[in-house]
């Protein structure tokens, strides 16, 4: 009998943690080599440190892997299925921050495996820094390891439109959210047509210069703004799924995006969390715990929506993958 889906996907991942350990253990060991010139041993030392937090992302991504797919540790969950609590001291996602803002967010249960998504790359302009930002995240429709094949596809094709840029004027046009997302749904409609599958997507571009969210929703939960005075704001504008209508270009609106506001978008696995009996999380109350964390950082706020979601939980575990980001503008 043939290894599942699942036991294919932890034996890539060891392998991958061996190499990056075989790759740490021999930059470390060179590093102490004391007849290499400094410069050389400080490069070295520097090439073991990344070689060390891939290898601890990894290890981390294997475990939630492990516990989150297949309902280990609860029992009467399907095979494939997922059943997870939310960790006490979860890893933030390791996202490019643009000076004067701040990004945090968490994917629960992995972040290589599943549906959810979240990409963020930092934009500068020569002579002037860091003008921006560009932060998408999207959601595959259903939840199993099947969906990375889709999560991937849809990661290389925005990465691969994203790194095409000849200068700062086209990489500003280009980073234009709903060019971007029109761009998806094209490549992403000819690639799955006739298939079912279809991806849930907010995308925006953070202006630091013009202290301005543009921004392209398709199907997407709408996010949240949260405004310095502590008022919440739904972008309930929101369009077509990516993957239904290959020829459909998108549009985009814009928002004002001052020193102390934040921005809140999600997946909709925390709108649909659970507690005993049976509750949703829902808007509201999401709504309610961001209007308290004014003032606080992304990190706070990150960790003081999953401490209220802990809470409305209780022991009910998430059934479904969950990604929360945060973004707060810090401009002076």
């Amino acid at each position: 009998m043939g290894k599942s889906e699942l036991e294919l996907v932890l034996e890539v991942l060891s392998k991958a943690i061996l190499r990056e350990t075989l790759s740490f253990n021999y930059y470390f060991k060179a590093g102490k080599d004391t007849s290499l010139p400094d410069g050389v041993r400080g490069l070295l030392t520097q090439l073991a440190e990344e070689e060390r937090v891939h290898r601890k992302l990894l290890l981390n991504e294997y475990t939630a892997v492990q516990k989150g797919w297949g309902g280990k540790g609860h029992e009467g969950k399907n095979a494939g299925s997922i059943s997870y609590s939310i960790p006490e001291n979860p890893e933030f996602v390791p996202l490019a921050a643009a000076e004067n803002l701040d990004i945090k967010a968490v994917s629960f249960p992995a972040r290589l495996v599943g549906g959810d998504n979240i990409l963020a790359r930092v934009i500068r302009e020569r002579g002037k820094g860091d003008t921006g930002m560009f932060v998408t995240l999207y959601d595959v429709m259903g939840h199993s390891i099947e969906t990375t094949k889709i999560n991937s596809m849809a990661a290389s094709v925005l990465g691969e439109y994203l790194d095409n840029t000849l200068s700062s004027d086209a990489e500003k046009e280009i980073l234009s959210p709903s060019r971007a997302v029109s761009h998806l749904n094209r490549e992403f409609s000819s690639e799955f047509e006739g298939r079912g599958i279809f991806l849930t997507l907010f995308s925006a571009y953070i202006d630091t210069e013009k202290n301005s969210i543009k921004y392209t929703t398709a199907g997407h939960e709408p996010p949240m703004v949260v405004r310095k005075n502590g008022q919440v704001d739904s972008l309930f504008d929101t369009q077509l799924v990516i993957g239904i209508d290959g020829l459909r270009e998108y549009y985009e609106n814009s928002i004002p995006f001052e020193r102390g506001d934040m921005l809140c978008f999600f997946s909709d696995g925390i709108l649909e969390a659970k507690n005993p009996a049976g509750n949703f999380y829902g808007r509201q109350r999401l709504s309610d715990v961001l209007s308290k964390q004014r003032g606080k950082s992304a990190g706070e706020t990150v960790l003081g929506i999953l401490e209220d979601l802990r809470e409305f939980c209780s022991e009910e575990p998430l059934e479904d993958e969950l990604t929360i980001a945060v973004v707060s503008c810090c401009k002076a």
